[in-house]
């Protein structure tokens, strides 16, 4: 094998290097990847899980993840799920129990850190991987792996995790394979979701700002059914959005689904509206066409550059979107997907 990570855009030791040089794919045997994230951070890395799985054919893949965020982890990609529970009945565990839980992740060949957290980097470390790779934020965390890339906020995120395929030749082809059926629009009752929550407060739209642009677009677009997909928790009701807006009756709400009823549902709507957010995430996994409002984050390393994904943003970033900012942008990324007549892509 050889390395792609020595000139630009990533840095391999010289032992790395020479250790790959005497290895070939199908010598390696092991692979595991560190991942502590919520469910868009869990839906984009099954791309690169695709990619590495064809790339070295007889490797066993394990997935690290952390007791918190196990909710959407690709559990379906993988041979093998580890682990580390922070709390036990509540209580936090002690750094002797962590150790042991690390530990139990066993050795592996390749070793990947997608987390750059003090407990990603004792699991790198505790680790006797042949290949330790990361994109760490800090420099000084770098003398852990001996395969380091860079990561820029202006590259779509599930391409930047696909480097660490690239590093050892992986062709990272096109469209990018979520490893999702393919689902049917719904032609005869069309629907546009709008998820209103995101992972903190503050980046969520206001809800009046959502009700004022579900108004409009009930009103324009008849013909379809405007979905308020209600979350998980508590806090992701939408009781009252739905009284406010019970005055058109295209508008509908929809209580929390089972994760597995998700990704169909998103799939077969003509259009999500969102946040930044998982659920929208997951609507680009499964080819349905997304307008994303951003305001706090920045919006394109999560924008696949098609012509199915829009986003909203100011171009400040220091200005939340205006209802009539995000209704223009549903509007003409509506009337562009109506308009295209052939395109396998989209329908």
């Amino acid at each position: 094998m050889q390395l792609w990570a020595w000139v630009k855009g990533g840095y391999s030791t010289k032992k790395a290097r020479h250790t790959a040089s005497q290895l070939n794919h199908e010598e390696i045997k092991t692979i595991a990847i560190i991942r502590h994230g919520a469910i868009g951070d869990q839906v984009v890395l099954r791309p690169l899980i695709m990619e590495l799985k064809e790339l070295f054919s007889n490797a066993k893949i394990t997935l690290s993840l952390i007791d918190s965020y196990q909710y959407g982890a690709p559990t379906d990609l993988v041979d093998r799920i580890h682990v580390i529970y922070k709390k036990i009945d509540g209580k936090k565990t002690t750094s002797w129990h962590r150790y042991k839980q690390i530990k139990d992740l066993g050795e592996h060949d390749i070793i990947i850190d997608v987390c750059d957290s003090a407990l990603s980097i004792w699991t790198v470390f505790l680790n006797k991987a042949k290949f330790k790779m990361g994109f760490p934020h800090r420099s000084y965390r770098e003398v852990f792996f001996n395969i380091v890339l860079q990561r820029s906020d202006f590259v779509l995120e599930t391409e930047t995790l696909l480097h660490f395929a690239c590093v050892f030749g992986a062709r990272m082809k096109r469209p990018l394979n979520y490893a999702f059926p393919v689902y049917e629009r719904e032609q005869h009752f069309p629907y546009i979701c709008y998820f209103m929550s995101a992972s903190i407060p503050q980046k969520c739209w206001p809800k009046d700002h959502f009700i004022a642009l579900i108004e409009q677009m009930a009103q324009h677009y008849p013909n379809y059914k405007h979905v308020l997909m209600e979350g998980i928790g508590s806090h992701e009701k939408l009781d009252d959005m739905a009284e406010k807006l019970s005055k058109y009756p295209n508008v509908i709400k929809q209580e929390a689904l089972k994760l597995d009823d998700v990704y169909p549902y998103l799939g077969k709507a003509t259009m999500v509206v969102s946040n930044d957010t998982g659920v929208r995430n997951m609507a680009v996994a499964v080819n349905t066409p997304t307008v994303g409002i951003f305001f706090i984050t920045s919006p394109f390393r999560y924008w696949p550059r098609d012509s199915i994904h829009e986003v909203v943003f100011d171009k400040t970033f220091m200005v939340t979107p205006t209802v009539e900012m995000v209704y223009e942008r549903c509007h003409n990324h509506l009337k562009r997907l109506e308009n295209r007549i052939c395109n396998d892509y989209y329908l």
